[in-house]
């Protein structure tokens, strides 16, 4: 026979796998029955806690109730006020200014601007100099400019009469391809100086009918051109020899028939120049600030024969423009001056003034700085087109009546 041993052996290995394995689905079930009640009964969850800066946040949400939307009653000084949190911030964490800063010129939203800069400062509330320094600004009361002749009422009276003009000044700016920035400019320097000087011209005329003045005692038109710069710019747009010609196809653009003889009632003897009827032409600027461009582009022309350019100098466009052709001297350092005139107590030249209001960012939106002040004669030649067609239409036209008429004077009395 043969012997059992090994079969005992095989059959006691067997018995141990079983209970192995049954004392393994045994645990996994309790651990199963364990962990259903414990989510059934919530054992397993923790008590948390409160964060340290609740009551801020609490604060916060309150804060942007009824108190903001009675805050947009002063939205611009709610917006000075942003705009300097945000300088305060970017020297601390320019990074987190730069993100706020594009997220409200994203949004146009002052509200959501204002939660993000609160949101930022708590994470700085241990940094007691920045505490401070925002402790101070919320408390400064000064929301003027650096720009001083823009923190007078008047201005904004003003600003709004020169954008009921905006069609006419963007229509010279693109004929003569001179910046518009550059022409306001020009009539902010003559105007500012006019009603400083007369303030109750100044009432007279922007306050009841918001609009821009037309001088009556210096030059004429809203830039308040002078006669014989007038009649100069209008021979420099033909006269080819002159040093202040600005090209062929300039000359084009003006309508040299077009006048408004109706509207002259007194015996002023310049007046019947068809020259200053354009330049006088009630309600309608479009001549001032053409001629004012005209201006502008000859004395650029004459600074780039002397190698020099214009285009980046409003300050010496500006002081050209006030002091006449016979002080434009092309240089590498020229000087920037004027007439002198205070408005309030800070003391202004011409130039200066042009500077300022060129950079001060005021009327940018319907008046933007460009990156190509001076427009190539070729490109407008090409855009202008359907304009200077308009215009050899007008001339022709005529001169095709005037001809008629010199032949009915001349032909005999039957």
């Amino acid at each position: 026979m043969e012997p059992q041993a090994p079969t005992k052996k095989k059959r006691s290995l067997l018995k141990i796998s079983y209970y192995i394995a049954l004392h393994l689905l045994s645990a996994f079930a309790i651990f199963l029955i364990i962990t259903a009640l414990a989510v059934k009964f919530k054992w397993t969850n923790t008590s948390g806690n409160v964060d340290i800066n609740n009551r801020y946040f609490s604060k916060l949400a309150g804060q942007y109730g009824k108190d903001l939307k009675a805050k947009q009653q002063n939205f611009d000084n709610e917006e000075n006020l942003l705009l300097q949190k945000i300088g305060l911030l970017a020297k601390y964490k320019p990074v987190d200014a730069l993100k706020i800063s594009a997220a409200y010129h994203q949004s146009k939203d002052l509200f959501i601007a204002q939660r993000m800069f609160n949101a930022t400062s708590l994470l700085l509330k241990a940094n007691k100099s920045f505490q401070s320094e925002l402790k101070v600004l919320k408390a400064k009361k000064d929301r003027t400019s650096l720009f001083e002749f823009s923190n007078y009422a008047v201005w904004n009276t003003f600003c709004n009469a020169v954008r009921k003009d905006k069609a006419a000044i963007d229509s010279a700016a693109r004929i003569a391809g001179v910046e518009s920035r550059m022409i306001v400019m020009c009539l902010v320097g003559e105007q500012v100086r006019m009603f400083n000087a007369s303030r109750e011209r100044f009432k007279q005329y922007v306050y009841p009918f918001n609009s821009v003045i037309l001088p009556n005692n210096r030059g004429y038109g809203v830039t308040s051109i002078l006669e014989h710069t007038a009649l100069r710019i209008e021979r420099q747009l033909v006269d080819k020899n002159s040093k202040f010609y600005p090209g062929d196809y300039f000359y084009k653009c003006l309508n040299t028939t077009d006048a408004a003889p109706g509207l002259v009632v007194d015996s002023i003897k310049a007046h019947q120049h068809k020259t200053i009827q354009r330049l006088i032409k009630g309600g309608d600027h479009f001549y001032s600030y053409l001629y004012t461009a005209f201006l502008i582009r000859q004395y650029q022309a004459h600074w780039q024969r002397e190698g020099f350019d214009l285009s980046y100098r409003p300050e010496i466009v500006g002081t050209l423009f006030n002091l006449g052709f016979d002080k434009s001297k092309p240089k590498k350092k020229p000087e920037v001056g004027g007439s002198s005139f205070k408005v309030g107590d800070k003391e202004y030249t011409f130039g200066g003034l042009c500077f300022e209001f060129y950079y001060s960012g005021e009327m940018m939106k319907d008046f933007p700085i460009t990156t190509q002040p001076f427009t190539p004669v070729q490109e407008l030649e090409k855009r202008n087109k359907v304009h200077l067609d308009k215009v050899e239409k007008a001339i022709a036209s005529s001169d095709s009546l005037n001809s008629v008429a010199q032949e009915a004077q001349e032909a005999p009395v039957q």
